[in-house]
Order: structure tokens, then sequence, then C-alpha cells
């Protein structure tokens, strides 16, 4: 099992150093083909608010993104060349002022798809919700950089979050090629005795087995959530044993309910500080 086509989506201009890092050490592990996906989103158009019949049209995301274009391709095709990779760039005129739906369309036809989270204080013309529609909408692993410059991709300590859920189950075999190069990885089950799909005398018993027969050097561990989400407790291992690399599965309730009542997937989006890979 390898990656042997990898998508970056370079839209986030802040981060493009970290997203084309990460591009090429996931290539690397297995030789992949690299995509760099470059969207120019369609003018956003508003109802008119007054009396006039046409409606409001704004252009600013979309002149930004073409003002940077030069500057992006140069950054991704240096990146492979540095990596000795083979890749292409593609810039896309999208249909739609959703960047996330040209992202959702290649990526179908990538293994896995690399981005950075959208920060919420700074306006860079990506829409917020972009990566939470991609893990809904592409059906393929999601490997989410922070949206700041707190760590980078480095896969020797791993964390895997494991319920004995299907989003989980999905998001451990395909995070594989990933797991196989670390030295260390933790799959580890938060309350398992209350956790009605996972075995309670051995939690992750069966998941470590099965990795280890993939060489995977995995070891299962358990922890008590004391009342916090999952996710948070997921990011406080991590943390402790700086992991470079957190993976989980996604929204294994409703996108509303996570929304309104909180879950282990909104709490590692809004609060992640180390690469995320989440599969749905």
């Amino acid at each position: 099992m390898s990656y042997k086509t990898v998508l970056v989506a370079l839209n986030e201009i802040n981060r493009l150093d970290a997203l084309n890092d990460a591009a090429t050490k996931v290539a690397k592990l297995g030789g992949a083909f690299v995509r760099g996906l470059y969207t120019i989103p369609a003018a956003q158009i508003y109802p008119s608010t007054g009396f006039e019949a046409v409606p409001q049209m704004f252009e600013g995301h979309q002149t930004f993104f073409k003002n940077n274009l030069v500057k992006v391709r140069s950054a991704f095709e240096i990146a492979l060349q540095k990596a000795g990779l083979q890749g292409e760039f593609i810039a896309i005129e999208g249909r739609s002022p959703l960047i996330s739906d040209e992202i959702i369309i290649h990526g179908k036809s990538a293994d896995i798809i690399i981005a950075s989270a959208t920060d919420p204080s700074e306006v860079s013309g990506v829409e917020l919700d972009c990566i939470e529609r991609v893990l809904i909408g592409a059906g393929r692993p999601l490997l989410v950089l922070p949206r700041r410059n707190d760590h980078v991709l480095e896969l020797s300590r791993v964390v895997v979050g494991w319920n004995g859920g299907r989003e989980a189950a999905r998001s451990v075999f395909d995070a594989i090629p990933l797991l196989r190069s670390a030295q260390s990885v933790h799959v580890v089950c938060v309350d398992s005795r209350n956790e009605e799909r996972v075995t309670p005398e051995e939690p992750g018993r069966r998941i470590v087995a099965t990795l280890q027969r993939h060489d995977v050097k995995a070891e299962a561990r358990t922890m008590e959530s004391s009342g916090e989400s999952a996710g948070k407790a997921l990011l406080k291992h991590a943390q402790e044993i700086n992991a470079g690399l957190l993976v989980m599965g996604a929204y294994g309730h409703s996108r509303l309910r996570e929304f309104v009542f909180g879950g282990a997937t909104r709490h590692v989006l809004d609060d992640m500080t180390r690469p995320v890979l989440m599969s749905h």
C-alpha cells in the first residue's frame, strides 16, 4: 500500500512553504506524482439589496488569486525540483466562488489530499468551511495542516484515535503509508470502558495486531477524557509525546450535531496544533 497520486491544494497563500513541504514529504514515501491545484474562484454574486435590478458582484478574491498565480506556480515547481519528484501544476478557473468545489472534483482521483486549515482571523479568500466541505465531499483521506506554523508534518511519532467506528477504521487504513514510516504509533482509545464498539477488556488489540502485520510499530494506549471531548484528549496526548501527526475519523456524527453539541472532529479542526489526517 502506497500513495501514487498526491493532490495539494495551494490556495492558502500564507501556507505555501508548509503545503509544498508536506506534499513532497508524503510523495517521497512511495515516489508519488504530485498535483498542485490552484483555484481562481468565480466572482461572488449577491442579490440586490436596493431598487436596482442588477445584483451586486464581488471580484476581490478572484483578483487576489489571479495576482498570486505566478508566485504559487513558482513555489510549487521549485519544491518539486528540489525533491526530485514528478508532478504538474493545475490552475483552474473555478465554476463557483467555492474553492472547495474544485478540490473535491480533483481530489476524487487522488490517493490523498493535502490542504491547510483556514484561519478565521485572516481574510485569505478561502471559504471558512473549506476543510469540512472537502472531508464530506471528496471521499478521500485529507491531510490538514494547522492554520499557523506551529508544527510541520513529522512522521517519527504518530497518534491514532481509535473507537472502533467506521470512520476510525477508514482513517487508519488510509494512513498506513504514513504509519509505516513512523518509529512509534500510539493507537489511543479514549474512554474505552464507555465505548460499546470497543472490546472493554482489550481496547485496540485487534487493530494494533493488524497494523503490526503491515510493519507498523503500533501499540495500544487507553486514556480517560475526564469529561472533555475525545478530540481534546487526543490533541493533549499528541502534545505530550510531541507527535508530528494525528490520525482520526471525521464526523462519526452528523455535522449539525457536532456544530450544536460539539464533537471530536469539531474540536480538532478548531484547535489543531499539528497536522491531522482525517477520513470520513
